[in-house]
């Protein structure tokens, strides 16, 4: 009796594992899923593109061959590194092999791998206030790391930073500093990780923020810009801060009502206020100029932070601060927060600051002396300033702010109301407020 067998064929028998090519963006995707290609080898020179066990990427390997022996050596990872940019990459790398220099791969692939490992090393070192390393984990947050999400290293430049990252910005209606500050995040953590040897190359170094402007362009004067509140505004602004929950509402009015910076207002501390003398005090180490400050309390102002302060301990808010990051954390909201605080309102329309400007202008346009202006403000002073403001200040700070409480009760008569206890907010979880 005859029996038949199967004959079986290995598919892998005239498939080599190392398949020769001249290795393109194309021959990548052609082959990256086919399991039976270990790896790549450029027909140009001892170039290698390995693929690693998930082929979801590989490793690029360069060789130098001298007195019969073969020394690899590992220069970049895909997709961080492209074919289209990887033979710059080669040139580059012997040039420092005929040096003797060491080699250096790539440690990131994309720039978010990248901005992210520097936001955590700088909060690991500490070498940066606490307000200042929230203000860099938010930038990279919200802004950077999205913005450059997925987007490889070697793909940045001008073109790449104008359309991911200025443009977008500003057409969201975020200041020149502000998107200076995320463009200097980015430009500084590629700094760091070249300096540290965790990039073989800085494609930010030769990019300046003065770059995306024309050259009559200058930031120092986009920054004072005119006030983007007019006067007419309070009329819709006052009635859109009423319509807040309590802590957002009372940070807008104490800043529109005293003409106070966020910075300062955000960090208030209920022992620096006297319902007894009627004073608001911001100490020299609270203050931008680090100039100590107070305020008079008006008798409206005084009412409203009296049931504010009730309003929190009758949801369980003991903390110091006016505006506590939570019930839990006993330290004031970041400033990215109160900024977010007033976007609530403004829409992006305005900042903080204009708040402070129009303040200013009101103050004059009801007959305010200048000097009563600038103390208000808390801005430097002269000697001769400074003389006079001691004997004669304080009693006509107090008399502007009542003239100028009045004006604002007349454009909307509750705007300074107390808070009432029964706000809907004291349903809702706590850290909603935070």
């Amino acid at each position: 009796m005859i029996t038949t067998s199967k004959i079986r064929f290995n598919q892998h028998a005239f498939f080599s594992a190392t398949l020769p090519v001249k290795i393109s963006d194309a021959q990548i995707k052609r082959h990256i899923n086919d399991q039976r290609v270990r790896q790549l080898k450029d027909i140009r020179c001892p170039l290698y593109l390995r693929f690693n066990a998930s082929r979801t990427g590989g490793t690029w390997w360069f060789y130098r061959y001298e007195a019969g022996k073969q020394y690899p050596y590992r220069i970049a990872k895909y997709p961080g590194t492209q074919a289209k940019d990887i033979m710059d990459v080669v040139s580059a790398v012997s040039v420092q092999i005929a040096k003797g220099k060491t080699i250096e791969c790539n440690r990131f692939e994309t720039v978010d791998q990248l901005v992210d490992w520097h936001v955590q090393r700088q909060c690991t070192l500490k070498r940066s206030t606490k307000e200042r390393l929230n203000n860099l984990k938010s930038m990279a947050e919200t802004h950077v790391m999205s913005l450059f999400h997925g987007v490889a290293i070697t793909d940045m430049g001008h073109q790449k930073i104008d359309s991911a990252l200025i443009q977008p910005m500003f057409e969201q209606g975020y200041s020149v500093s502000y998107v200076r500050a995320n463009f200097f995040l980015l430009k500084t953590a590629f700094s760091i990780a070249r300096r540290l040897k965790h990039i073989t190359a800085n494609p930010l170094s030769e990019v300046q923020f003065k770059t995306f402007f024309p050259e009559t362009f200058s930031v120092t004067e986009a920054q004072i810009k005119g006030c983007r509140v007019n006067t007419e505004d309070l009329i819709d602004i006052l009635p859109a801060i009423g319509q807040q929950q309590p802590p957002q509402r009372l940070l807008l009015m104490m800043m529109l009502a005293h003409g106070s910076r966020i910075g300062e207002t955000r960090k208030a501390l209920w022992k620096n206020i006297s319902f007894i003398e009627k004073r608001w005090f911001i100490p020299k180490e609270d203050a931008k100029n680090d100039v100590a400050m107070s305020y008079p309390l008006t008798t409206e102002m005084i009412e409203l932070l009296c049931s504010y302060k009730a309003w929190q301990r009758e949801l369980g808010y003991n903390s110091d601060h006016l505006f506590p990051l939570s019930r839990w954390n006993n330290q004031p909201i970041h400033s990215a927060k109160a900024s977010e605080w007033v976007r609530g309102v403004s829409k992006k329309a305005w900042s903080a600051h204009d708040l402070r400007k129009r303040a200013r202008s009101i103050w004059a346009e009801l007959g305010i002396d200048y000097i009563v202006c600038e103390s208000l403000l808390n801005h430097a002073r002269d000697k001769l300033d400074q003389a006079y403001i001691h004997t004669h200040m304080e009693l006509q700070k107090k008399e502007a702010l009542e003239t100028y409480h009045k004006w604002l009760k007349k454009g909307w008569c509750t705007c300074l109301a107390p808070v009432s206890i029964q706000n809907p907010i004291i349903d809702k979880p706590l850290s909603r407020l935070a």
